[in-house]
């Protein structure tokens, strides 16, 4: 496995490199919906990949995708969705059918790692002022002054998918943002530490939680006796969305150390995808949503381009190598390196058999690749599983 994966690694850094560009670093070679262009989410999470990497070219394009990003923020404090500057003009998107939240999250994460890793002072003293922006901006959309910002349905990258409320993915991004930002700082703060303590009971309900810091006790109650194996996707007012969520729970993975109970149910869980899926891969989004499911009505007309969501696909079921790479570092994390091993060997042999062109996610039901080709996305979560295997050698890059 270890040359199939060098392999991949080194192919991944040349498309990195190649959609690093002055103005920043492109989601995608592919004009097709919008991809060749500067992305928050996207451009961010290349340029963590080449953090890790050390490689320069990459880097560079990670401070050109902050300087443009920061260019375009709003009064507001809102970080655009994507940017295409033009020679005599600019488009800037702040979201199509509803603003993103996750833009914000990825650019504080994206500026304090660009300054912990590189001490490029200069480029520091330009981002702060867009960083406090930033935060403040967060700190409203909490809506409630209690510590969690509130994602609107469609607001962060699973924009064509029926998840919004208090968003674990959301929620885990602002988290790693904050102790970030207080890392550049040196200092720590209670009320942060009180809300990771928070964060950490309330999306994975236990019998043995602090009932003190329990947000809502009556549907934390409801939710013990259904047998959670792992961190849920959302919290709304009387309810929980108990799905499996790849990017929250890699992000809650990367940030948290689980007890050995949650550890082993991880592993349960695991076991479970491989039985379902056939391989130990992880779907953006578990179970898949179906026709006669009553959160089909959410979906179906929910989207841009095309429809894409079909059972098994995109959003709904399918896997996306970006979130499995960043799944496999919060494996690492947590010691479990065998299954991000396994995860790992079964994703080259599912590639090894076709035409794997750096393609945006592997369909749920038959493991053929899907979505868009040339995709910075995937070739960063292939940098993400190589550093899994080698995780004291990145854990600090990534402020942990």
């Amino acid at each position: 496995m270890s040359n199939q994966l060098n392999i991949l690694y080194n192919d991944s850094l040349k498309l990195l490199r190649q959609l690093s560009t002055s103005q920043g670093i492109l989601a995608s070679t592919l004009e097709s919906d919008n991809y060749k262009r500067i992305w928050a989410r996207d451009s961010i999470i290349c340029g963590i990949a080449g953090l890790l990497a050390e490689d320069k070219t990459i880097v560079q394009g990670l401070k050109a995708s902050l300087l443009t990003l920061a260019k375009y923020q709003n009064k507001q404090g809102i970080i655009p969705s994507n940017v295409l500057e033009k020679e005599n003009d600019v488009d800037i998107s702040y979201g199509s059918l509803v603003g993103r939240v996750d833009t914000n999250t990825w650019f504080i994460v994206g500026c304090c790692l660009y300054y912990l890793n590189t001490k490029d002072e200069e480029t520091w003293v330009f981002l702060i002022p867009s960083i406090f922006k930033s935060r403040n901006y967060l700190k409203t959309i909490e809506l409630n002054g209690k510590g969690w910002i509130y994602t609107p349905l469609s607001g962060n990258w699973a924009d064509e998918y029926p998840i919004h409320g208090y968003t674990l993915y959301d929620n885990m991004l602002r988290l790693w943002g904050e102790s970030l930002w207080l890392k550049t700082q040196k200092k720590t703060e209670a009320e942060f530490d009180n809300l990771k303590a928070k964060t950490l009971i309330n999306f994975w309900p236990e019998k043995t939680a602090n009932q003190g810091r329990v947000y809502q006790k009556q549907s934390f109650t409801s939710v013990l006796d259904k047998s959670i194996q792992h961190f849920c996707s959302s919290i709304l007012p009387g309810k929980y969305n108990t799905r499996f969520d790849a990017a929250g729970n890699a992000l809650t993975l990367l940030i948290f150390k689980l007890s050995a109970t949650q550890k082993e149910s991880i592993r349960i869980y695991l076991s479970f995808l491989k039985t379902n899926i056939s391989k130990m891969l992880i779907p953006a989004f578990w179970p898949v949503i179906k026709k006669n499911d009553a959160e089909w009505e959410d979906l179906k007309e929910n989207y841009s381009f095309s429809f894409k969501n079909k059972p098994y696909n995109f959003h709904n079921g399918g896997i996306w190598p970006v979130w499995m790479g960043l799944f496999c570092l919060g494996l690492s994390n947590n010691s479990l390196i065998k299954e991000a091993e396994k995860i790992i060997q079964d994703f080259i042999s599912v590639i090894a058999s076709q035409n794997w062109n750096f393609n945006e996610y592997i369909s749920g039901n038959n493991l053929k690749l899907g979505g868009k080709e040339q995709m910075g996305f995937s070739a960063s979560g292939i940098v993400f599983m190589y550093y899994a295997l080698n995780f004291q050698k990145c854990s600090k890059k990534l402020g942990l």
